[in-house]
């Protein structure tokens, strides 16, 4: 059994799937894909485990004797079947953390894999697409543990700053007069009620090996990275500062395993248009690195909800989708991003994927990479780089 602590904010967001598209050059038949499939979905803890909450509304993954993980063959748009997919939840109290979609309609196969994010990562999606990959090339699949981080297992154990310490004990005081213990039930109204007049749109975009290098090489004489340089392009046209919140890996150390060890960051930024777009990701990058390189501040995030009475940290979640309203749940809500104001852009770039492309006669020549709008972000922005070429992806509200 596993407690759910610094990923208490996914349990009761209902937008929370992640998808990642593989393109790969040949062909498998039906029974392969399905052998694959499960040998793949067996080879991970994580994906054999149910999401139990007991009465005092603490949540936890336990073993599931009949995990609910599934594959369907299907003909699909990928800018389709995200918008689908994501209003439909997952039952993580039957151990359904996965669905996968394979297309075997063209030349080679498209597959998509959709995970609630309590399932994993993007990360963790890239490294079961790795597993699946392989089993279908005929090699075989180690088992891997899950890696579920309490919080104090996080780097940098000092206590929170003094004055959030403060804020923390004082709100989870509050709660106690209103606490409330939320169930699946609960779960499933919301996403009913919330999906009635809510829909998504995904655009995805191609750059091309040419144009990359031609970026990427201007970032390296610059001395900054490629999502700085990203952020400035994407903020260049609009008048206003901008919140920026970015997903970090947060793997202390280096595990090739699912569950979701991701972890957060934010920056503001007003574009400088005395600057080129250079110049100001080179401001960009320098506030990105001050928190990046700063544990207490890269781990803050997952430090604060862990130290939040779960049932509070729900709360606040099901606030930002309409279906529970309270006065210390819609206060805390407002304050850390989960009410009327919210991220502006919400990114995450997995870089060069971080798995081999070459599986026996299999190729994978593409991954697309669909992040979810969580609760308390806007635009939501994916990227991820295969073969030299980078595929961004943009999903928001519409």
């Amino acid at each position: 059994m596993y407690r759910i602590e610094t990923e208490r904010s996914h349990l009761f967001d209902v937008n929370i799937m992640i998808a990642i598209e593989a393109k790969v050059s040949g062909k498998a038949g039906e029974d392969e894909i399905k052998e694959a499939f499960r040998e793949a979905v067996n080879s991970f803890e994580i994906l054999g485990c149910k999401v139990v909450i007991d009465s005092k509304g603490e949540a936890s993954y336990e073993s599931c004797e009949h995990p609910q993980n599934s594959l369907t063959f299907r003909s699909y748009r990928l800018e389709e079947l995200v918008p689908e997919q994501e209003q439909i939840r997952f039952r993580l109290e039957d151990g359904e953390f996965l669905r996968c979609f394979a297309d075997l309609s063209g030349e080679g196969m498209k597959i998509c894999f959709a995970m609630h994010h309590l399932g994993g990562d993007g990360k963790s999606l890239c490294y079961f697409i790795e597993a699946f990959l392989r089993r279908l090339s005929g090699e075989k699949c180690d088992y891997r543990k899950a890696v579920i981080y309490k919080s104090s297992e996080l780097p940098k154990q000092e206590r929170l700053p003094f004055f959030i310490d403060m804020l923390v004990k004082n709100y989870n005081s509050k709660w106690q007069k209103e606490r409330r213990v939320f169930g699946f039930e609960d779960l499933e109204k919301a996403y009913r009620d919330f999906w009635k007049d809510h829909r998504t749109e995904v655009k995805i975009l191609r750059t091309e090996k040419d144009e990359l290098s031609s970026k990427l090489s201007e970032c390296k004489s610059a001395g900054i990275g490629f999502t700085s340089y990203t952020i400035a392009e994407m903020t260049k046209d609009v008048p206003k500062k901008q919140s920026v919140g970015l997903a970090v890996d947060g793997r202390l150390d280096g595990n090739r395993t699912m569950s979701n060890q991701a972890t957060g960051i934010s920056v503001k930024h007003r574009y400088k248009t005395g600057k080129s777009i250079v110049g100001n990701a080179k401001i960009i990058d320098g506030l990105m690195k001050k928190k990046l390189l700063d544990d207490r501040k890269k781990f803050f995030l997952l430090k604060f909800l862990a130290s939040l009475d779960p049932t509070l940290t729900d709360a606040m979640v099901l606030e930002a989708a309409g279906y529970h309203h309270g006065k210390t749940s819609s206060k805390l809500a407002e304050l850390f991003g989960y009410g009327s104001k919210k991220q502006d852009i919400s990114i995450t770039n997995l870089t060069r994927a971080d798995i081999p492309t070459e599986y026996g006669k299999f190729t994978l020549e593409d991954l697309i990479f669909v992040p979810p709008v969580i609760s308390s972000a806007q635009n939501v922005v994916g990227m991820v780089t295969v073969n030299g070429h980078l595929t961004t992806a943009y999903h928001r509200y519409v």
